[in-house]
């Protein structure tokens, strides 16, 4: 055979390696069915857990009372407690502490000094406390009276400040002596059949729901420092119940008895008088010491110096 006759031998191509199929993707655990699954029936349990323990409770008590009471609102709510300055309502005067900023009562009486400065009552002290019923079928006030945080001391000698005349309240006013022992709610003495009588022996307070109610308190003492919160003892839920109510901040109510004139620190005379100070300048907040407003009154004289 000639040389161009011979063909070339084919080479044999290599066989391709086996291909291998892509690993199955991670699921998120979140993602997989038998979470889903998992979540829908623990749902459903605590649903039904949740509607079972709630049957129990209202077999007990009413859902809507339940919920107030959780929200911290039993049958009676106290709206607001709020100081009354004006003296013919509150103090006839007010004795500040005895550390006191004179710079700053110098300058301007307080609106209310109880309030704005921590002054205290002298002799009277009046609050207006507000009242709220919740519950469909009205509460029912039968008593209310003062009680001690502490007995009784004797009359603060702080910086004494006099109370100036805003006119006459028509509000019904319950007053009570926490001097006294045992004090009790009386009705304000204002020349009526009923006055100086014991309020709670014959009268009692409706509280509607919703509707404000407001009562007047004005506490009374003759000598001595007291302190002291409110008891209410009302009728609600076929129980009767009691309430503890204080002075804003939760601090007891305060008043105190007049001491001798000699013994304050300082004395802020009325301006209504007009009186000068030493050199001869009008003011209307002239301060003078407690032996200079003694011997003042002594001599019967509206002012020290003029």
């Amino acid at each position: 055979m000639s040389p161009r006759n011979k063909r070339p031998r084919r080479r044999k191509a290599p066989t391709p390696a086996p291909v291998s199929s892509p690993a199955p993707a991670t699921v998120a655990w979140w993602k997989r069915p038998v979470t889903w699954l998992l979540t829908i029936v623990v749902g459903a349990v605590a649903t039904w857990l949740g509607a079972v323990v709630l049957g129990m409770i209202n077999q007990w008590k009413p859902a809507d009372e339940l919920a107030e009471e959780l929200a911290g609102r039993g049958p009676l709510v106290v709206l607001d407690v709020k100081h009354v300055p004006y003296p013919q309502e509150g103090s006839l005067d007010y004795v500040y502490p005895a550390g006191s900023d004179l710079a700053r009562l110098d300058a301007a009486r307080p609106d209310d000094p109880a309030v704005e400065a921590g002054a205290v009552d002298i002799e009277r002290s009046t609050w207006e406390i507000t009242l709220v019923g919740t519950r469909d079928e009205a509460a029912e006030a039968v008593d209310l009276r003062p009680v001690l945080v502490e007995p009784c001391r004797a009359p603060l000698t702080g910086i004494k400040e006099p109370n100036e005349s805003q006119g006459e309240s028509k509000k019904v006013v319950l007053v009570t002596h926490v001097d006294r022992p045992n004090p009790r709610m009386l009705v304000e003495d204002r020349g009526g059949d009923e006055a100086g009588a014991p309020f709670f022996a014959t009268h009692k307070i409706t509280l509607p729901k919703g509707e404000k109610n407001v009562i007047q308190v004005r506490a009374l003492s003759a000598k001595q420092h007291c302190r002291w919160r409110l008891e209410l003892d009302y009728l609600a839920d076929g129980r009767r119940q009691t309430m503890v109510i204080s002075a804003p901040g939760d601090k007891p109510f305060e008043v105190t008895g007049r001491a001798d004139d000699s013994a304050y620190t300082w004395v802020y005379l009325n301006p209504i008088n007009g009186c000068r100070a030493k050199d001869g300048s009008k003011t209307d907040r002239l301060r003078i010491t407690g032996a200079e407003y003694a011997q003042m009154v002594r001599e019967g004289r509206n002012c020290p110096y003029w």
